[in-house]
């Protein structure tokens, strides 16, 4: 409306200036959707335009919306029955009124600080102050706060920036698969920006390791954004494009990650993992435990539990999602088929173009796999025929969910409350909150891969810029601590002895000059006279 657009531009000048240098005014946004949809093809372009709609009326349906309305049409009732000549303007008023609510209502009940919770350890207390986790405010878009709104409307508005931003380019690579003896490869994608080739080996600095969602590819929106927000922060973003459609298996991310470790071996690895990456991402750590190369990960909007999340989607109210999974299912379940060199694809293509719902496929092609996660060789040789989730009741029974504490590497997991599609109640919170390598942060709003900010959805989301922030901290931990240690070292050196760790806490409680006083190190200066001190 034209008081709110009229009180940002009060308020905020350069954000709705940034705002509107994505998006090229409202004209071109509108030619840049009509664009977008329709160079989809005829089934994509009804689907998409299926779940704006649907996504449109559930939001206008919503209790808050209608409060909101009725409140304007009372006030502009009695406007005009008490307010003389200024109450026969009843459209002006009423535009006045319902902006004046829904402006109050969003400032003091839609924007949030989330909840962060974990152990209180020294580490975690450095992480968090040095990342302002309890600091990030989360302001939805103003227009489209609704879950659905966020999840679907803002992915399609905010799909249009890039169609005048600078392109990310990806430079494939292959790396060989843990079943290698079948000639099985991952592919990763090194993100750049035009110009600027990014280095793959024998670099120092950080690479940042990124896990799609369900049927995702390098391309997809919140992807590109994170690729970008990398890349500017001077960090080396690499997306890894897996194609096995079994979410429990964790030795492909394992060779990818020692693949990337042994190219660049002074380089901190980090992970940034998004919808049901996150169940394979957490399925690794899971696994690896303090094995991993990995200094730090994150989950958005993770996946914990497969079987739970697909009933929770039945549920759902709308029934786009339901769609647009089954959709997703047969995209990675032909992915799998194209790249797996073990498997009859013939057979496979045959039982594809005849089934096109989501646990069935999932289910089947496990069942056709030589091998996969957690399988029961005794319940397929009982069963010989196939039986729906029989003979792969193993593989369900070992989800990520039921195994939070036995991550150890500090993860960050992001999560909104009103997530459409990854409900926050299959996740054992308390179980999570329990691990003091695991940082939970929590938000009421952001829907599904949302969270999206400002006026227009265009540019660095609020789960994008936690990430970059969460990252950074990380960072900058391990490069203090490393200096410390790095201190310690040159100081034992120095003295000609080498001290264990019960001899420096003595010294620190007897208030003496050797390594324990690293405490008293502000800068460069103290490190010089602590050297000094050290030697006499």
């Amino acid at each position: 409306s034209v008081t709110c657009t009229w009180g940002w531009l009060h308020r905020a000048p350069t954000q709705i200036g940034r705002q509107m240098r994505y998006s090229r005014g409202k004209v071109v946004v509108s030619l840049g959707f009509l664009a977008f949809v329709t160079a989809l093809g005829l089934p994509r372009r009804r689907m998409v335009m299926e779940m704006v709609f649907r996504s449109g009326i559930l939001a206008l349906r919503s209790p808050r919306v209608l409060n909101i309305t009725a409140t304007a049409a009372l006030l502009t009732y009695a406007t005009r029955r008490f307010g003389g000549r200024l109450g026969k303007k009843i459209g002006v008023i009423f535009s006045v009124f319902f902006s004046a609510v829904w402006i109050i209502y969003y400032r003091y009940c839609v924007r949030e600080v989330p909840t962060v919770k974990y152990v209180r350890t020294l580490w975690n207390r450095m992480i968090v102050e040095k990342s302002r986790l309890q600091k990030a405010v989360f302001s939805p878009t103003i227009w489209a706060y609704n879950r659905h709104a966020q999840t679907i409307i803002c992915l399609a508005v905010s799909s249009l920036e890039f169609l005048f931003d600078h392109p990310i380019e990806f430079e494939r690579e292959r790396v060989p698969s843990f079943d290698a003896m079948a000639n099985n490869t991952q592919k990763i994608h090194w993100a750049s920006m035009a110009h600027h080739r990014t280095e793959t080996t024998q670099s120092p600095r950080p690479v940042i390791v990124i896990v799609h969602g369900f049927g995702d590819n390098r391309f997809h929106p919140y992807v590109q954004r994170i690729c970008r927000s990398c890349l500017h922060s001077g960090w080396r973003p690499v997306v890894w494009s897996y194609w096995r459609f079994d979410f429990g298996e964790h030795r492909d991310l394992e060779s990818v990650l020692y693949f990337i470790q042994r190219r660049n071996p002074m380089a901190p690895l980090l992970a940034v993992a998004y919808s049901a990456g996150g169940h394979l991402l957490l399925k690794y750590l899971q696994a690896m435990g303090k094995k991993t190369p990995l200094v730090a990960a994150i989950s958005c909007s993770g996946c914990f539990d497969l079987p739970y999340t697909i009933e929770n989607i039945k549920r759902n109210e709308n029934v786009s999602y339901r769609l647009y999974l089954d959709q997703q299912a047969e995209v990675c379940a032909r992915r799998h088929m194209a790249n797996d060199n073990r498997i009859d694809k013939e057979l496979f293509s045959k039982f594809l173009d005849e089934e096109h719902d989501c646990e069935r496929i999932y289910d089947m092609t496990l069942f056709s796999l030589p091998t996969y996660s957690y399988k029961n060789e005794t319940l397929h040789e009982s069963y010989p025929s196939y039986q729906f989730k029989r003979q792969t009741a193993d593989h369900y029974a070992n989800q990520a969910s039921k195994f939070m504490d036995n991550v150890q590497i500090t993860t960050l997991v992001l999560h909104a409350q009103d997530d459409p599609i990854v409900s926050g109640d299959h996740i054992d919170w308390e179980q999570a909150e329990a691990n003091r390598f695991i940082i939970t942060m929590r938000t009421r709003r952001g829907g599904h891969v949302a969270w999206y900010e400002g006026l227009l959805p265009f540019g660095e989301t609020w789960c994008d810029r936690v990430c970059c922030r969460f990252i950074s901290g990380v960072l900058e931990a391990h490069s203090q601590t490393n200096f410390i240690v790095d201190v310690v070292r040159r100081m034992q050196k120095l003295e000609g002895r080498q001290e264990d760790s019960k001899t420096i806490m003595t010294s620190a409680a007897e208030g003496g000059s050797g390594p324990s006083a690293i405490a008293r190190i502000c800068s460069a200066s103290d490190v010089r006279g602590w050297a000094y001190a050290a030697m006499s």
